[in-house]
């Protein structure tokens, strides 16, 4: 944590899937899985709020929440993790319920839209992170690509509140959308 110290962040974060990459397992020690009280040093250890990636079950957010965590990134990383991995949207709801406002819940994976944000948020989730798209965006148009790209994500949100009634961002909720 001395680099995580030395960089004076505002925040931290883990992605706990990528400690079941077989290179990781060699190391000395070995990154793998930690139980609620190794999380919890880890967590610890960073001093600032500290933010677990890669929940996907109610689970999973419940040992970062019990090790200390401020947040937690529901993510499937497109998926690519595990064959047959559900989408974020069909685990997302479920996390929100269970974690129950006591910490924030980030969520990635398959956003793609202004619609995509909305639902998102309507679902219960305090932000959204977009990865990929902007990836293709950066490489197609620099920083002019990117900049259309969230001029077409802020576009797309705005007419998909003003569509469904919802004048502010606290404003987008559950009944605003079917799951």
């Amino acid at each position: 944590m001395s680099l995580v110290n030395a960089a004076n962040p505002f925040a931290v974060a883990m992605d706990i899937d990528a400690a079941g990459l077989p290179f990781l397992k060699n190391l000395e020690p070995p990154a793998g899985s930690k139980n609620v009280e190794e999380l919890a040093a880890v967590i610890k250890s960073a001093g600032v709020p500290f933010i677990v990636k890669g929940i996907m079950t109610v689970a999973g957010a419940l040992k970062a929440k019990k090790a200390g965590a401020s947040a937690v990134v529901v993510s499937n990383h497109g998926g690519r993790v595990q064959d047959q991995c559900p989408a974020t949207a069909e685990v997302l709801a479920e996390i929100v319920e269970a974690v129950n406002g006591s910490m924030n819940i980030f969520v990635d994976g398959g956003i793609r839209s202004g619609v995509d944000i909305f639902k998102a948020l309507a679902i219960g989730a305090d932000a959204v992170l977009i990865a990929r798209p902007f990836v293709s965006a950066v490489y197609g148009g620099g920083a002019e690509g990117v900049a259309c790209y969230i001029e077409k994500l802020a576009s797309e949100l705005e007419d998909t509140m003003r569509m469904a009634g919802a004048l502010s961002l606290k404003e987008i909720t559950r009944d605003k959308i079917r799951l």
